[in-house]
């Protein structure tokens, strides 16, 4: 007569003092295919029953279905149990957690916003991109099991929120054979440009040749012409495009070769950089990195991109990290482009202040912010 049962579908929160722990005994109850709905700390209420809550649908491994409707459930200071019948489980447990979700730390604002996505806001995210993360975040949850959900990344909305901030950015540190940078006035190009001619150059035992276009800015190429007599490097600086492409084919083969520009505004962007710009750009040999400062706000960050565009440049690099306690404009900036993010720096001291790009390095200060944010907003 089992054909003619109704099955219980069953919501239940498991309280322990890691989320690993919860997860085995949801295993034990519920079986493999059980879903997590969420995770998060105990509220104060039943801080007693263990510091982490994780909230499971699925249906127990010995369910008594012949028990009577109408019998009331043991109570129990440690779970919420509902019934309901079910012919597909997954789509009865999305149902189950959306109402959940009203009491979670995803639950939604007055203002249509879910907590998640108020403390990406908070943490300096645009409206927009915290509400599309949010929504990607949920859908990571709905379709992790409960095995799934047992690896170390998977653990909770922080680590989600995190991997999905990953996924929406590139890195990419292999240099081309020829690279120049570009950027704004100040943005640190040339103290970049002498940080990757040790690094990548020097340090990897390639020879190195330093190229300077800055030749209009009276005293503009001296800084790097003095940094090559220091490295004893070969250093020619170029005043036309014909003698920059000179200077390009005439360097050995298995040679780095750098190139400096100088930082132009929108004011003499159209007098004095195009004609470069529409040289380098038609180069397909040489590898273009955009250099931004992680101080810019956002719009001034997506501006200088827009007018750097006429360089075609195929990455990006970050300089100043250590002048800002958040990486929200660099990301954003990462993630609107989208170009691979190439090298960063932290400080002024060559060559320690480089480093190649890592994700978790971008997203850092972001993530750092998310449980504090989401505690203010719970």
């Amino acid at each position: 007569m089992v054909g003619n049962q109704t099955q219980t579908l069953y919501v239940k929160s498991f309280f322990a003092a890691t989320i690993r722990e919860a997860i085995e005994q949801a295993r034990q109850e519920l079986g493999p295919d059980a879903l997590l709905l969420n995770t998060r700390e105990a509220p104060p209420e039943a801080r007693h029953l263990g510091a982490f809550e994780a909230v499971f649908g699925g249906l127990p491994a010995s369910a008594n279905v012949s028990a009577p409707a109408a019998a009331a459930p043991e109570p129990a200071a440690s779970a919420a149990t509902v019934a309901a019948p079910t012919d597909d489980l997954r789509a009865q447990v999305r149902e189950i957690r959306d109402l959940v979700a009203r009491l979670t730390p995803y639950s939604t604002s007055r203002r249509g916003e879910s907590a998640l996505e108020r403390a990406l806001i908070e943490a300096e995210i645009p409206a927009h991109l915290a509400r599309e993360i949010d929504e990607a975040v949920r859908q990571r949850g709905s379709s992790r099991s409960v095995v799934e959900i047992a690896r170390p990344r998977s653990e909770g909305l922080v680590a989600d929120t995190a991997a999905e901030l990953e996924d929406r950015i590139e890195v990419d540190s292999e240099l081309g054979r020829v690279v120049a940078l570009v950027g704004p006035p100040g943005c640190g190009k040339t103290t970049m440009l002498v940080k990757l001619a040790f690094t990548e150059g020097i340090g990897k035992g390639r020879p190195v040749r330093l190229i300077s276009t800055d030749t209009l800015r009276v005293g503009g190429a001296d800084q790097l012409r003095t940094y090559a007599a220091i490295l004893g490097v070969p250093f020619q600086a170029v005043e036309s495009t014909a003698a920059l492409a000179q200077a390009i084919d005439s360097a050995p083969p298995q040679a780095l070769v750098l190139i400096d520009t100088a930082g132009y505004g929108p004011a003499l962007f159209d007098a004095l950089a195009v004609d470069l710009a529409r040289y380098v750009a038609s180069r397909q040999d040489i590898d273009v990195h955009l250099v931004l400062t992680a101080t810019m706000r956002p719009l001034d960050m997506e501006r200088a991109a827009g007018l750097y565009g006429e360089f075609r440049p195929q990455k990006l690099m970050f300089t100043r990290l250590d002048e800002t306690s958040s990486y929200a404009a660099l990301y954003c900036e990462a993630v609107r482009q989208p170009r691979p993010v190439s090298f960063l720096s932290a400080g002024q001291s060559i060559p320690e202040d480089i480093e190649e790009a890592r994700k978790e390095r971008l997203v850092e200060t972001l993530v750092r912010k998310l449980p504090e944010c989401l505690s203010a907003v719970a």
